[in-house]
């Protein structure tokens, strides 16, 4: 009987070690320090496209790597767009030491993959690019079994757009969402260009909640709006 009782606590632990992990692997941590470049990239891939991928990563990333180039946790799917006609398939996060080495890398990648954007026109669909420079340390945890959404704001110029950014934080607030980043002032190479004014990722409990703050912000002023491009993640 002991022998049993010990093997069924043996068999608790070990369940309770295994959730534990799960419930470990669901959750992203982001962390950024100041002056490094944060990478959002979005990206939607041509089908067949494996061997392609595949030489284009043993190729490209060494150099970027030796560049520092540091991929961040999570590749995100794109699971449904709710405004906006941006289509990216992926979102993808990343970093740099600082903005002299990401400036300086799709001119110095050219020394060594000649043919470096070529490969990239054959392998994506699409492919945005905008990075920000880090004004403070941040870190922040996506939780995979949240309701996680993605927002970029083009808006018109000028202290109303100041306004409606507030009215629209404050209601994420009230509703129940919480904002995981906000990033404002980036840059777009040429040629990959993905320019919003603001680019937010917000958490949520549920879908519920979500849909619940969507019918708030069709009460907002929308007029300073020049376009929306919001998806969620997966």
């Amino acid at each position: 009987m002991k022998k049993i009782q010990q093997i069924m606590l043996s068999i608790t632990l070990l369940s309770y070690v295994m959730s534990q992990a799960i419930a470990q692997e669901k959750v992203d941590t982001i962390t950024l320090k100041k002056g490094e470049v944060f990478d959002i990239l979005l990206l939607s891939r041509y089908p067949n496209t494996e061997t392609d991928v595949k030489s284009y990563f043993e190729t490209a990333s060494p150099v970027a790597r030796r560049m520092s180039y540091q991929p961040l946790p999570g590749w995100y799917n794109i699971t449904k767009y709710t405004q906006g006609n941006h289509g990216p398939e992926k979102l993808i996060l990343a970093k740099w030491d600082n903005m002299a080495t990401r400036e300086a890398f799709l001119d110095h990648i050219l020394n060594e993959v000649e043919d470096f954007h070529e490969r990239r026109r054959k392998i994506w669909s699409y492919f945005g690019l905008r990075y920000y420079e880090m004004e403070e340390d941040i870190s922040f945890e996506i939780h995979r079994d949240q309701f996680q959404v993605a927002t970029a704001f083009w808006l018109e110029a000028g202290e109303l757009s100041s306004d409606f950014y507030e009215k629209w934080l404050a209601e994420i607030s009230s509703s129940g969402g919480q904002i995981l980043i906000e990033l404002s002032e980036g840059k777009s190479p040429f040629g990959y260009q993905y320019d919003p004014e603001y680019f937010v990722i917000s958490s949520w409990e549920n879908k519920n909640a979500f849909d619940a703050f969507q019918v708030k912000m069709k009460q907002l002023e929308l007029d300073i709006i020049q376009h929306i491009n919001e998806f969620i993640l997966e």
